[in-house]
């Protein structure tokens, strides 16, 4: 038997099981929601996507936003609606005043690089990594100039985007929208997609996603009484409650 003989037995004998494979893993792929084909690479942390190269990383963005055409096409055709209120919703969401002081109330500005409670080298506004990917790191030092640009720029790009594409079409409030948003900055955009406040929201249960901020109370293992009143003030600017979010702040934060 010649070599093409033996390629030919071979392709015979594994086709029908590489036909179902391949038949499993479309089936799949179009069951998920063209979205969520794009949120672990939109969502991955901007310090670990800055570890790839950026030839393999375009090859990535490419292989998803094709991924999302082809197996998303028969999806965006049934539901066009569905689609054209998310981007309605979430265009015209912005991060308020409130948020931003709330941000800024729980994450102390430092101009010198620390170590944070976790264990991460954080500067500024409680940034660990730089707009240009490269770590926080031991002796770093900047200006409060920088730290306010730095913030604005990564919030914007790196957390606002995020959110609006976790939270999808669900009916948002701005006090919410700025609520999940600090949250997300805290925890990681990355958690924040897959956490339950992300998913009670969709599902419209604005009580239970209140109570789910809570979670996200531990450092190491172990509840924080920092992060417990800073979920507290979350979830009450997520809930419109301003006079619990001035307590939990002791009235830095008001509207």
């Amino acid at each position: 038997m010649t070599l093409l003989d033996r390629a030919r037995a071979f392709v015979r004998a594994r086709y029908s099981h590489a036909a179902a494979t391949l038949a499993a893993i479309t089936g799949a792929l179009m069951a998920i929601d063209p979205g969520a084909l794009q949120a672990g690479w939109l969502t991955m942390p901007g310090e670990l996507r800055a570890l790839i190269p950026a030839k393999i990383a375009s090859w990535i963005s490419l292989a998803l936003l094709s991924a999302v055409w082809l197996f998303g096409a028969v999806r965006r055709a049934v539901i066009p609606p569905r689609l054209g209120l998310m981007s309605a919703v979430a265009a015209r969401i912005e991060v308020g005043p409130l948020a931003i002081a709330l941000m800024h109330h729980f994450e102390r500005c430092a101009l010198v690089a620390y170590r944070c409670p976790a264990g991460k080298w954080t500067i500024g506004w409680g940034m660990t990594y730089y707009p240009d990917g490269r770590k926080v790191k031991a002796g770093d030092r900047i200006t409060q100039a920088e730290a306010d640009a730095m913030f604005v720029i990564l919030l914007e790009r790196d957390f606002v985007p995020a959110v609006r594409k976790a939270i999808g079409a669900a009916a948002t409030t701005p006090a919410q929208f700025g609520a999940m948003v600090a949250l997300a900055y805290n925890i990681g955009t990355f958690r924040f997609a897959w956490s339950t406040v992300a998913r009670r929201h969709r599902a419209g249960d604005a009580v239970g996603a209140s109570a789910a901020f809570l979670l996200w109370n531990k450092v190491r293992g172990a509840v924080s009484s920092g992060l417990m009143r800073r979920r507290r003030a979350e979830a009450a600017l997520y809930l419109g409650n301003f006079v619990e979010l001035k307590a939990l702040t002791f009235g830095k934060v008001a509207a």
